[in-house]
């Protein structure tokens, strides 16, 4: 039986957070055994068949004209929303929320 009280995420941001992990074990297996697998991986394949709505931080970062130091700063301050994946400083945004963030900063007229 499901707790009610649980909270869940949404979709796309499920499938992010998936899809990095997938890419983080990809990346290890290769390094750790020094081997490739045969042929693509299932996620190489499902990325280049569909291009991803997630931005890194520095494509957030052209996207909004500043530096990545700043998007961190923003993050970190609560200003700016971002999912957390992977790991450390790993983040992804969608485009909608930069320039939501950029427009609550903006100056009034």
């Amino acid at each position: 039986m499901m707790d009610r009280d649980v909270p869940t995420l949404p979709p796309d941001v499920f499938e992010a957070g998936v899809t990095a992990f997938a890419e983080t074990l990809i990346r290890h297996y290769r390094e750790k055994c020094g081997q490739r697998p045969a042929g693509p991986s299932p996620v190489a394949s499902t990325a280049t068949a569909m291009p991803s709505p997630w931005l890194k931080v520095g494509e957030a970062a052209s996207r909004a004209q500043c530096g990545e130091k700043t998007i961190y700063a923003e993050v970190r301050a609560g200003r700016l929303r971002a999912v957390k994946v992977g790991g450390r400083r790993s983040l992804r945004f969608l485009a909608e929320w930069i320039d939501a963030w950029l427009q609550a900063a903006s100056t009034p007229r």
